[in-house]
C-alpha cells in the first residue's frame, strides 16, 4: 500500500499554494490529515496516496467533491477546494476543507448522555446526512470519528462520500467498506443494492445508542465472524435494558433506526431528524 507521507504531503502544499503547519491525528498510513494555512486563514488538507487507481475512478471522486462542495449545510464539513491530481501517472489526490475546533465524537462516549443531549447530536448528524441524501450522496462510513462537535455544541459529518472513492483503509470485514462496530447489514451483502440512505440511518442509530448506553449495540471484540453473525441477526440488547428511565417513544426512535431491514427503518436521514425532533 502506498503511503501518504511527508514528500507526498509537501506535494500537495506545493500545488494548492498552502503553509503546513503539522499533523491532525494519526500519522502514517494511506491518507494525511495536516493543519495548513493560506492567506491568513487555516483548512485542513487531506492528502491520499493512491495505488492501482483508474482514471474512472478520480473522475468520480473529483464529481463527488464538487458535489459536496456545493451542500451549504451547518452540519456538513465545507469543502474548500476541488479535489487536485497528483503526479504523471497519477500517485496521490488532495484536497482542502475547513478547519474545525472541539473533538471527535469517539472521544465523548465516556459516560451515558441524557436524552437531550443525545436527541441534539441526533437531529444535527441527520440534518447534516439529510442534506447529502437530497444530491444522492450517501455517507456508507457513519463512525463516530467522522462526527465532530465544536466548541459551540454544533456537529458536523465528516468525510463526507468521497472518501468511498479513492480509500481503500476502511475496508474490514466481508471486503467491505466501513468501520468495525459501525457496519451495516447492507455492508454484508444481506440485501441487494448496498448502502443505501438507509444505511446511514442505521449507522446514526448507532451512535444515538451508543451515546445513551455507554455501550455499543454491535461492538466488534476482533472476531469476524461474530460480529457479522450477530449484525446479519439483529442479535442486539435493547436499549430500555440499558436505560430504563428513557420513554418507550423514544427507545422506539432507536429501535426503529436500527432495525436489521432496510425497508423498516427511516426511509433516510430526514425522516430520521424529523422523528426525531417530534420526540419529547
Amino acid at each position: 500500500m502506498t503511503v501518504a507521507d511527508d514528500k507526498l504531503v509537501a506535494e500537495a502544499v506545493a500545488v494548492l499554494g498552502l503553509s503546513d503547519e503539522g499533523a491532525i491525528g494519526a500519522v502514517g498510513g494511506q491518507k494525511a490529515v495536516r493543519r495548513v494555512s493560506r492567506d491568513g486563514h487555516t483548512f485542513v488538507l487531506k492528502v491520499v496516496a493512491l495505488e492501482f487507481t483508474t482514471g474512472e475512478t478520480l473522475k468520480r471522486a473529483e464529481r463527488e467533491v464538487q458535489l459536496l462542495a456545493s451542500i451549504a449545510n451547518p452540519n456538513v464539513v465545507k469543502v474548500e477546494s476541488d479535489l487536485v491530481e497528483l503526479g504523471s501517472p497519477v500517485h496521490a489526490a488532495a484536497w482542502i476543507e475547513e478547519y474545525l475546533d472541539g473533538d471527535d465524537l469517539g472521544n465523548l462516549f465516556t459516560a451515558p448522555w441524557t436524552w437531550t443531549d443525545a436527541k441534539s447530536m441526533g437531529v444535527q448528524v441527520a440534518n447534516g446526512l439529510a442534506a447529502g441524501h437530497e444530491k444522492s450522496v450517501i455517507h456508507r462510513d457513519l463512525s463516530a470519528n467522522n462526527v465532530r462537535r465544536l466548541s459551540t455544541g454544533t456537529y458536523k459529518v465528516l468525510d463526507f462520500g468521497f472518501a468511498r472513492h479513492t480509500l481503500r483503509s476502511g475496508v474490514t470485514v466481508a471486503g467491505q467498506p466501513g468501520t468495525p462496530g459501525y457496519l451495516t447489514p447492507e455492508h454484508l451483502n444481506s440485501y441487494s443494492g448496498g448502502p443505501m440512505p438507509m444505511s446511514d440511518v442505521f449507522q446514526v442509530g448507532i451512535l444515538m445508542y451508543t451515546a445513551l448506553s455507554g455501550v455499543s449495540p454491535y461492538p466488534w471484540t476482533g472476531d469476524d465472524y461474530e460480529y457479522i453473525s450477530r449484525l446479519k441477526s439483529g442479535a442486539m440488547k435493547p436499549l430500555e435494558e440499558h436505560r430504563p428511565d428513557l420513554s418507550p417513544e423514544q427507545t422506539e426512535v432507536i429501535r426503529r433506526a436500527l432495525h436489521s431491514q432496510p425497508a423498516r427503518r427511516f426511509r433516510n436521514a430526514a425522516a430520521l431528524r424529523d422523528a426525531l425532533e417530534a420526540t419529547l
